[in-house]
């Protein structure tokens, strides 16, 4: 049984836990009600997104007409692009208050000396295009990427559970 300080360090950070799990519940509650909408071309091409950013409406007004097939399909493609940045934005303001809660909290680095800072590793995310990329451009991206190669792996009898040298490895049923 913990006792003294430690307990109640314990405690402490056991509510804490407790309540930022409440907190993380009612803004998951919260966010799958959001929608944004765009209107463009003078409001003849409305897109409504959900939390998500998926198109889940589009309205075309009653003089859509005036417009060419060509222009209806770049305006809904504007219009579901604005809707999706404003949910972008919508989501980022409902997850701030957490956000900022996490950056208050001690880095698992700082509580264990010696331990890497996991969220300095993190690889950071490339923006997403917003538009149909070059299929010559993926070609080139694909030819540069490089082949995962791995010098020292094991060959391993799945029948036998064992690999080829070695004790049984995690059982047959793997």
């Amino acid at each position: 049984m913990i006792t003294g300080d430690y307990a109640e360090e314990a405690a402490a950070a056991y509510e804490s836990l407790q309540r930022q799990m409440a907190q993380i519940a009612e803004v998951q509650r919260q966010r799958v009600k959001l929608t944004a909408s765009a209107s463009v071309r003078d409001g003849r091409v409305t897109a409504t997104v959900n939390a998500d950013g998926l198109l889940i409406e589009t309205v075309f007004a009653d003089d859509i007409d005036e417009l060419s097939y060509a222009e209806i399909a770049a305006a809904v493609t504007e219009a579901t692009q604005l809707a999706a940045a404003e949910i972008a934005r919508k989501n980022a303001e409902l997850v701030a208050p957490l956000r900022g809660e996490r950056e208050r909290r001690p880095k698992l680095s700082e509580l264990l000396p010696g331990m890497a800072d996991v969220e300095a590793m993190m690889p950071v995310e490339p923006p997403v295009p917003t538009s149909v990329p070059d299929p010559e451009d993926a070609e080139e991206e694909v030819a540069a990427d490089p082949v995962l190669e791995f010098d020292n792996v094991e060959e391993v009898d799945r029948a036998a559970g064992r690999g080829r040298n070695g004790p049984p490895i995690l059982g047959s049923d793997w």
